[in-house]
């Protein structure tokens, strides 16, 4: 199982778009894929600092999310994604344990 990880920024005045945006087209893009085991929305709670929000997406394996980033409807979705964001970055994730 791996995670694949956004941290970003909310730009300045689409806070409220944005948090539509991931209802309306973000997650449902995410969970349609039968690769996605889990999606999760974080918000900061430390209001002043960055990265403002977090996503995260539980996939079985790096072909997985292979297959996603290749999806056409995935592709469109991230461009969608960059024009409410700043300060992106990703990182994909492994579980080395947990409680």
């Amino acid at each position: 199982m791996i995670t694949f990880e956004y941290r970003f920024d909310v730009l300045p005045g689409k806070r409220q778009d944005f948090e539509e945006w991931v209802e309306r087209r973000s997650r449902p893009v995410w969970l349609r894929s039968p690769d996605v085991r889990g999606y999760r929305v974080y918000h900061n709670v430390l209001a002043v600092s960055t990265p403002q929000r977090v996503i995260q997406v539980d996939m079985d394996d790096l072909a997985a999310l292979e297959r996603i980033f290749t999806n056409e409807e995935f592709v469109k979705l991230r461009d969608e994604f960059h024009g409410y964001v700043c300060n992106v970055t990703e990182s994909i994730l492994s579980l080395i344990f947990a409680k």
